[in-house]
């Protein structure tokens, strides 16, 4: 059976990802088997210090550190359930041991399945404000918008303050969802894997692509096909 790595950055996301992993593989599967996933999550304070001085290098550092005890543990992939990270990962490609899954292009690729010409961006301020969708998206043809300086404030403060350490603010949800309508787009990527604990396309009441979702689903896809190969 296939073993999935998974390099946790927040635990929120990552739960949210590997819990859809199983609920998937488990949807039509009366036999409880689903892949083996291991989690391995150095203490968030390494990676908020980087992300925050945009130190991508100490980040690529960072991932490629629990990618090697990943690889002690038998892992046959591994998968990345966190956006901003992903501003290292050409660094990580290179000089990964492990084949690494990249969230930037199976989120434009599904954006392009889907028939999106435009599509504003939901994430931290790093994702939003330094274009980490931007090339992805360009090489699909689709039109990147990103919310505006306020709003970015607002989202920032709401994933880093409220969603991640578990923290309801309602209100907050719901200033950022109607400067997201405003911006009239066909979908809004949920560029922050926290974000789909407060945001679906119901309660954004628009068409959403859910990275965190998208990448588990993608996960479970590859590793079905790994164990079809070995069979």
């Amino acid at each position: 059976m296939s073993r999935i790595g998974v390099v946790t950055v927040t635990m929120v996301g990552s739960n949210i990802c590997t819990n859809h992993i199983v609920a998937e593989a488990l949807k039509n599967n009366v036999s409880g088997k689903h892949p083996e996933i291991v989690s391995i999550a150095l203490s968030f304070d390494r990676y908020k210090s980087a992300i925050v001085a945009k130190n991508w290098n100490k980040v690529a550092d960072l991932i490629l550190e629990t990618i090697n005890l990943l690889q002690l543990a038998g892992c046959d992939f591994i998968i990345i359930p966190s956006n901003t990270p992903h501003y290292a990962f050409e660094k990580v490609h290179l000089k990964s041991s492990l084949p690494v899954f990249n969230l930037l292009e199976i989120t434009a690729e599904e954006c392009a399945k889907k028939g999106f010409k435009q599509v504003v961006i939901m994430g931290t301020k790093a994702t939003m404000e330094d274009g980490l969708y931007t090339k992805a998206l360009t090489l699909k043809n689709i039109k990147l918008v990103i919310p505006d300086v306020t709003t970015r404030e607002l989202m920032d403060t709401l994933i880093m303050d409220y969603i991640i350490p578990s923290r309801p603010n309602h209100l907050l949800q719901n200033k950022i969802k109607s400067a997201i309508l405003d911006l009239n787009c066909d979908a809004a990527i949920l560029g922050c894997t926290e974000l789909s604990e407060v945001y679906n396309s119901k309660t954004l009441e628009m068409p959403i692509i859910d990275t965190t979702r998208l990448l588990a689903t993608t996960a479970l896809k590859y590793s079905i096909k790994l164990d079809n190969s070995r069979i």
